[in-house]
């Protein structure tokens, strides 16, 4: 496969990822005392096996939520800048995804920090990184648009 369309296919997977998350932990920021007033008066939508398990969702601080949807979002960013093959969009994915490693840290404690989680954040970064290198990101003068393009032209003719 071509390092520009195994780039795409990673960037989409991490687009789902990314956008799935930052929508779920977004809306867990806003509604959380919505849920939790609803659930307090209507106990009967929540299943039994379901209470201990909200308890502990409801004892997260809302600014994790937060604050996790914000570096979801910065993810994000970085994958979109990722496609049009810039640099900066690799920083900005590296550095929200261990930012988000940290995350649970330091709101949760190290019992909620996954080996599974490390190591597809680190093999992530590892193809995304060796992606953009084939491709001339890193060489690039300050993510121009125009050398990208311009060598995808030049090699075309």
């Amino acid at each position: 496969m071509k390092s520009k369309t195994t780039l795409h296919v990673l960037l989409v997977l991490s687009f789902i990822g990314a956008g799935t998350s930052a929508f779920s932990y977004l809306m867990m920021a806003a509604f959380l005392p919505r849920f939790s007033d609803y659930y307090a008066t209507h106990p009967e939508m929540l299943p039994i096996v379901m209470h201990t398990a909200w308890d502990r969702i409801e004892a997260i601080p809302r600014l994790y939520y937060l604050a996790g949807g914000i570096l979801y979002l910065f993810e994000i960013v970085g994958c979109v800048l990722m496609w049009k093959v810039r640099s900066t969009g690799f920083h900005y994915y590296s550095l929200s995804r261990l930012l988000l490693l940290v995350l649970p840290l330091l709101f949760l404690g190290k019992g909620y920090l996954g080996l599974g989680d490390i190591m597809f954040a680190a093999l992530f970064i590892f193809m995304y990184y060796m992606i953009l290198k084939s491709l001339g990101a890193f060489s690039a003068p300050s993510d121009s648009e125009d050398n990208v393009s311009g060598n995808d032209d030049q090699s075309a003719s």
